[in-house]
């Protein structure tokens, strides 16, 4: 039997009960709603995650082509971003500089080192239409949350260098060309640029035109007789005494200070070595999947290149010309010598041409024909002035007797012709002439190679050792002999050197410079060319005419030498060159990188 207090407590659990059924139906829906806005704001949270994912490796992939393509740049972003499953129209796309050298990037040209991509999407909501039978209104939980990401990368030239490693070789022009005030920006940049480097990181290096003294590498030299080198300081990874102090006793920062302008006399611009050195000490010496640049500044075209000098020796023949006897070394022989007077009239005249005869009267005091007999009239004649024709160094071949002579009628009219080369101590028979005439003819004996082999010398020919005696010889004592001239031709054969120098291996300093460019790109190296204050009418005016670079402006020249066009920095000597050196650097050392 239910007694009051039953029945009363009977009815305060009946309405605890309720209260517990409310409470937890309540607690059911504050549930629900967690449990609803933890999976809608997670997918959000995804979807965000997803599209700055997308935006940051399609602003990467895209800034690969800047500066120079930014349309093709555009197009790899839309590629990234739908192949991430974004939709690509959905996608804003923009374009900057990051850096001031505006040679790499103007906005006005169309050229940008940046690329800004924001992808915009949209976050599902799947509980969110729930709230709508509550009447929730069009939140962003109820239909869905749109998503939107920013990404910003850069190619290279912007932003501070990085610490990736590179092995950099600096190519420094300090001709005359460069004045003093130029050099001094020239090193100073150098100097910014090594400062910005770090050590532990980047190793740097150092080639010069015109090359300096191997005693001295902060001296020129003044001829290219001297020894010299064109690496004055080869790759240092301890140029800095900590991070982004330089060691100025370092080879590098040393002697990329202490060169000055100069080189030797003439045009001395060579570019073509200084950058076959700066090869050659990457390959030999730079680090392994390395990155590897040679940074050159110049002021204009090179004008000179390594040259060959071929020497040709030919034999050449060559002779005195006839040579006539000095008027005054002349006489008869006194004894042993027919009349023993020669020619006793006007016999001066024999070594006159044309100005008369010598004339021999009634010769000889016997008929016989013979060269030796004592019977005949003789004379001597020397000072032919033949050594001073004669080249020092030439070999005597042979020698000729002319004479313009005549005799009157007689069967026999000879004139015997005998040589001495000691004073007429002794006599040597040279050959017989035999006058056809009654008139003056000119009649020559011997050869040009009647000598050939026997050694003889110009002092053969001296003036006090070399003579002729002439017999005349007829078959009666009245032939009167005329002699108009006796003279002596020596022959001879002489080396000719000659030399010629041409370009080695080129087409000339422009040819050869653009050879050395190419094996340096060839082997991996990045060419950045910097062309400082380049002339208007400077040109590859030294290169020969089958030279394809044959006048080339020189700005279009030095372009071919970098890498490619966002390697070359073409800017007036008014320029900051710290900008452009930083610049290079960055690219060196940076590659493509995300700055938002």
């Amino acid at each position: 039997m239910l007694t009051p207090n039953t029945r009363r407590d009977a009815a305060i659990g009946r309405r605890e009960g309720g209260q517990i059924l409310v409470l937890f139906s309540l607690m059911i829906v504050v549930l629900l709603m967690f449990v609803m806005a933890v999976v809608d704001v997670g997918f959000f949270l995804h979807e965000r995650a997803v599209a700055q994912q997308t935006a940051d490796a399609a602003a990467l992939a895209a800034s690969q082509e800047l500066p120079g393509d930014a349309v093709t740049a555009e197009a790899v972003a839309r590629d990234y971003v739908e192949r991430n499953g974004m939709d690509p129209a959905a996608v804003d796309i923009s374009f900057r500089c990051t850096t001031q050298v505006t040679t790499i990037c103007t906005t006005g040209s169309g050229t940008y080192d940046t690329i800004v991509v924001t992808p915009h999407g949209q976050a599902p909501s799947f509980f969110g239409g729930i709230l709508k039978l509550v009447g929730a209104g069009d939140l962003c939980w109820v239909d869905g949350c749109g998503v939107q990401a920013l990404a910003a990368a850069c190619r290279g030239s912007c932003g501070p260098i990085g610490n990736a490693p590179v092995d950099v070789v600096v190519a420094l022009d300090h001709s005359g060309s460069m004045t003093t005030t130029d050099l001094a920006n020239a090193k100073s940049s150098i100097e910014t640029l090594f400062t910005d480097f770090n050590d532990e990181y980047q190793t740097v290096g150092l080639t010069v035109t015109p090359p300096v003294k191997t005693t001295n590498h902060c001296d020129s030299i003044e001829f290219w007789t001297q020894d010299y080198t064109w690496l004055s300081a080869p790759l240092d990874d301890n140029f800095q005494t900590s991070p982004h102090v330089l060691d100025d006793f370092s080879p590098p920062v040393q002697y990329s200070q202490c060169v000055e302008r100069g080189g030797p006399s003439g045009v001395h611009t060579n570019l073509g070595s200084p950058l076959q050195a700066a090869t050659t000490e990457l390959v030999a010496n730079g680090r392994p999947d390395v990155t590897h640049g040679i940074i050159m500044l110049t002021d204009g075209a090179a004008n000179i290149a390594p040259t060959v000098t071929t020497t040709t020796t030919t034999t050449v023949a060559g002779d005195t010309g006839w040579n006539a006897c000095d008027p005054d070394s002349e006489a008869p022989v006194t004894s042993g010598s027919g009349d023993n007077n020669g020619f006793q009239n006007d016999r001066n005249d024999a070594c006159n041409n044309g100005s008369g005869a010598a004339d021999d009267d009634n010769s000889g005091t016997s008929s016989s024909t013979s060269c030796t007999s004592t019977a005949k009239d003789r004379h001597d004649f020397w000072e032919f002035n033949l050594p001073g024709d004669i080249p020092s160094a030439a070999t005597i071949t042979g020698f000729q007797v002319k004479l313009d002579a005549w005799a009157n009628s007689a069967t026999t009219r000879n004139i015997c012709v005998d040589y001495s080369t000691n004073s007429g101590s002794s006599w040597t028979s040279f050959g017989t002439i035999s006058l056809s005439g009654t008139s003056e003819q000119s009649y020559v004996l011997g050869t040009s190679a009647n000598l050939s082999g026997l050694g003889w010398t110009e002092s053969n020919f001296g003036d006090s050792n070399f003579k002729l005696r002439l017999t005349m010889v007829s078959n009666l004592t009245t032939t009167d002999f005329d002699l108009d001239l006796v003279a002596v031709k020596v022959h001879y054969t002489e080396e000719d050197t000659s030399s010629t120098t041409t370009f080695d291996g080129s087409l000339g300093p422009c040819d050869w410079a653009v050879q050395q460019a190419n094996a340096a790109k060839a082997a991996g190296i990045e060419v950045y060319i910097i062309g400082w204050g380049v002339s208007a009418y400077d040109s590859c005016s030294r290169d020969l005419v089958t030279s394809p670079y044959y006048n080339m402006d020189a700005a279009d020249f030095l372009a071919l030498l970098a890498t490619d066009a966002e390697h070359f920095f073409n800017e007036p000597k008014s320029e900051d060159l710290d900008p452009i050196f930083s610049a290079i650097g960055s690219s060196l050392s940076s590659g493509s990188r995300l700055i938002e």
